[in-house]
């Protein structure tokens, strides 16, 4: 029988992966699964990818707008697989199945340089059967994160081959493979950001001195990550502050380390014993937090513990060390504890952090084997295996489609608002709109503060000629987000639809004193005054503004040159004020002598009108 050696390990560790994910072979298309790939045309072709290379990786619909992400490697992976299988979902789930093996197979190598090929397997099997990834793998859009993990831990052992390498040729392959790597992690998710300090830590632990020096390696990695930064911040990094979590709507930085410091707890316990998932973490699955209680000072203390474990490890035990602050690290980007992320936590941003537990399996059977308690560890480790194996298999069919996932999810998780979102979204699709208006009134009873229910309530409600409600659930969220001007264009709405002309043009005439330079808020005013049949000189200043706003100042200034025959047979009097002091900036720039005239006029029939740069 032969020997085992790092190389057979990381080959079982991978089947492992491979058998214990195979029912995610039955799953189809779920939740994102839909927009991103089924729906995307992007992930059709090769050419389609290409053309979508410098694009954000969200598709921006009217209903899902486009997050902060860019990740064309994982758009080229659908690409490829829409051609091999006609778009047939098992495919993509058969490979998401493979990439994870090959990662598990990867974790094997990267660890044995300081387990044994006995230890390196148990850390590899740990790694494979964690049920904390199977929102990675049984879910078709977790493939960004398996992915990224492959760029980085191949990054880290070709970056391995350089320093030790015989001579300047193979040195220079290895420092392009490791580049290479580095890009694929980069182009994959943006937690690769971290891949070099990953890098300076793998070479920080590893025992065998380098042959050559490293420095230039480093330089090339920080240029290409600085050189990604400008790339994901031209392409999609404007709509992060748009896609911010919810947990964190109108919370300062203080009150979001509130918020977030009790979810290391539930971090750890992902980590440990992963028993009870969830697909979603919105409120109040994590509730928002204002003041900086009891549990965050718990969820300090162990991210610190935790932390502080990782640093002692260095000399005593490299291998639990790497396996930590590793984890550590590439969980940073989205723990919000620095900046606020997309999400307050999600299981798929977690599967380089099971190297945590992996690698801590791993020393402590190698541990247990030098100690003569082999027996014991084994049997405990085994323990684990088998519980973590149950919960995966169990858990993958929750993926199987958008309706089984949003059932199931509400069900574990009631009190998650964003549960009953999707509930009412595939409600509606289907035709069932009182229950959709049932469900979206739930979400936003559930959390209050969040406006998006009500962007889908309202209409919902107007369209089902549920007025009341439609003015009810408006005017809560207006109240609580008076500037928001989507807030005040469905306040608008919903007493339009209701017959309320009045009501929508004191909202509207609000809204435009408080935001003159809004254009959003300038054609929600333009088109109140349409529907209550404003005069012609209220309309003309109504139209200016908006194209002044937009920026067509020429058709700005047209509509302009009309205002003196209008004022020649008008009176003025108090109504003029509202629409010429919001007017007035750009009446300034585009027609000074008019605005001159303007101000004589308002001067001489003692309008109290606040015209800047001291007129009227």
């Amino acid at each position: 029988m032969p020997s085992l050696n790092h190389r057979r390990a990381a080959l079982i560790a991978g089947v492992a992966a491979c058998l214990v994910f195979a029912n995610a072979l039955g799953n189809g298309w779920a939740v994102h699964d839909t927009p991103v790939v089924r729906d995307n045309l992007a992930a059709h072709s090769v050419s389609g990818a290409l053309r979508a290379a410098f694009s954000p990786y969200w598709p921006d619909t009217p209903e899902e707008p486009s997050a902060g992400l860019y990740r064309p490697a994982v758009v080229a992976t659908y690409a490829i697989d829409w051609i091999v299988s006609g778009g047939r979902p098992w495919w993509f789930h058969l490979v998401n199945v493979l990439l994870h093996g090959g990662a598990t197979a990867l974790v094997v190598l990267v660890v044995g340089r300081w387990l044994s090929p006995a230890g390196a397997l148990a850390a590899g099997v740990m790694f494979a059967v964690h049920p904390v990834h199977v929102e990675a793998v049984a879910n078709v859009v977790g493939r960004a994160e398996i992915l990224a993990a492959l760029g980085i831990l191949g990054a880290v052992l070709s970056a391995r081959r350089f320093r030790r390498a015989p001579d300047d040729r193979v040195a220079r392959l290895w420092f392009a493979v490791t580049i290479l790597g580095v890009a694929f992690a980069l182009l994959s998710k943006e937690i690769a950001v971290v891949t070099v300090v990953i890098l300076v830590l793998d070479q920080a632990l590893d025992t065998e001195r380098s042959a050559r020096p490293t420095g230039e390696l480093y330089i090339a990695v920080c240029a290409l990550t600085l050189g990604w930064l400008f790339l994901w911040r031209s392409v999609a990094g404007t709509y992060v502050a748009s896609t911010a979590a919810a947990n964190f709507r109108g919370l300062s930085a203080g009150e979001r380390l509130a918020t977030m410091l009790p979810v290391q707890l539930d971090v750890v316990r992902l980590l440990a014993l992963p028993l009870e998932l969830a697909h979603d973490y919105n409120p109040q699955t994590i509730p928002q937090r204002t003041e900086f209680g009891g549990l965050a000072l718990l969820g300090l203390l162990t991210a610190s513990s935790v932390l502080a474990l990782g640093v002692s490890c260095v000399r005593r035990a490299p291998a639990a060390a790497f396996g930590i602050l590793t984890g550590v690290a590439a969980y940073a980007p989205t723990s919000n504890l620095f900046f606020p992320s997309g999400i307050a936590l999600a299981e798929r941003s977690l599967y380089l952090a099971v190297l945590v537990p992996a690698v801590a399996v791993g020393w402590v059977l190698e541990w247990g084997l030098r100690r003569g308690r082999a027996r014991a560890v084994l049997l405990a480790a085994g323990a684990l295996v088998a519980v973590y194996v149950g919960r995966t298999a169990t858990r993958t069919p929750f993926w199987k489609d958008t309706r089984t996932t949003v059932i199931e999810g509400v069900i574990e998780h009631p009190e998650n608002f964003r549960n009953h979102m999707w509930v009412a979204r595939v409600s509606e699709r289907t035709g069932d709109s009182a229950r959709a208006l049932a469900e979206y009134l739930v979400a936003g009873a559930l959390f209050d503060r969040e406006p998006l229910p009500v962007t889908r309530s309202v209409p919902l409600a107007i369209a089902m000629n549920r007025h009341r409600v439609a003015i009810s659930e408006a005017r809560r969220m207006h109240e609580q987000w008076p500037d928001s001007p989507d807030m005040v264009r469905w306040l608008v709405e919903a007493y339009l639809s209701d017959g309320n002309v009045d009501s929508a043009t004191a909202v509207a005439e609000r809204a435009i004193v408080a935001a003159p330079q809004s254009n959003q808020v300038a054609q929600i005013y333009l088109a109140v005054l349409g529907r209550r049949e404003a005069p012609e000189w209220r309309l003309l200043l109504a139209r200016a503004r908006v194209d002044w706003l937009g920026l067509r100042l020429e058709s700005a200034g047209r509509r302009l040159d009309a205002l003196p025959g209008i004022l020649g047979y008008q009176s003025l009097n108090r109504e003029w004020c509202l629409d010429l002091e919001t007017i007035w900036p750009g009446l300034l720039a585009l027609r000074p002598a008019m605005a001159d005239t303007v101000a004589g006029m308002v001067q001489s029939a003692g309008l109290p009108c606040k015209l800047p740069d001291g007129r009227g």
